[in-house]
């Protein structure tokens, strides 16, 4: 119950709002902690446990690059887990909610999907691009998207799975990013002609 001077009263206790907020982040720490320590311990399904009890989970970053647990699966290629977690925002969360947990930056701003289209990994970039299909589109700080890191790493595969689910206009805007650089100028850079995107 609410009280006076924005104090909660609970069983004849007085519990102020900044003390409130003050377990809530430790709260939010000890899970910190935990989801970092399970993915550096390669604990994958407990990790899929805890997203499917603790919805703040989603979206907390529990590296100092910023990186969810998420983007850690990723990054270690563990396409069966990745599937896992993004069923299990899927689940516990409202539509508008999903995109938010989704589209969320590391520090660089790259997203989950950054990383797979960065890898290459076709099933990753389905399985979060066949949810989230505007976060192909996503710029990172660099004003890159998916879709460009896709043809910037020579990953020809996932360039085609992304330009599918994006379309031929969404494509094209897409593909520049902010120093005016296209996907062109990077396939004849990196010499991808030859592998006929």
């Amino acid at each position: 119950m609410a009280g006076e001077g924005g104090q909660i009263k609970e069983e004849g206790q007085t519990i102020s709002s900044s003390t409130t907020e003050l377990m809530t982040k430790e709260k939010e720490d000890m899970i910190k902690k935990k989801l970092f320590t399970m993915a550096m311990n390669g604990q994958w399904d407990q990790i899929v446990e805890a997203y499917m009890h603790e919805a703040r989970a989603h979206e907390m970053r529990i590296t100092k690059a910023g990186d969810t647990a998420l983007h850690i699966a990723i990054s270690q290629g563990n396409e069966e887990k990745v599937k896992d977690l993004v069923q299990q925002i899927t689940n516990q969360r409202v539509r508008s909610k999903v995109k938010e947990a989704l589209e969320i930056k590391n520090d660089r701003g790259n997203t989950p999907l950054h990383i797979a289209a960065s890898k290459g990994n076709v099933s990753m970039c389905q399985c979060i691009a066949n949810v989230d299909q505007q976060s192909v589109g996503v710029p990172n700080g660099d004003g890159e998207t998916p879709f460009f890191l896709s043809v910037l790493h020579g990953k020809r595969e996932a360039f085609f799975c992304l330009h599918d689910i994006c379309g031929v206009e969404n494509g094209y805007k897409y593909s520049r990013r902010k120093d005016g650089d296209t996907i062109l100028h990077c396939a004849i850079a990196r010499d991808y002609f030859g592998e006929k995107y």
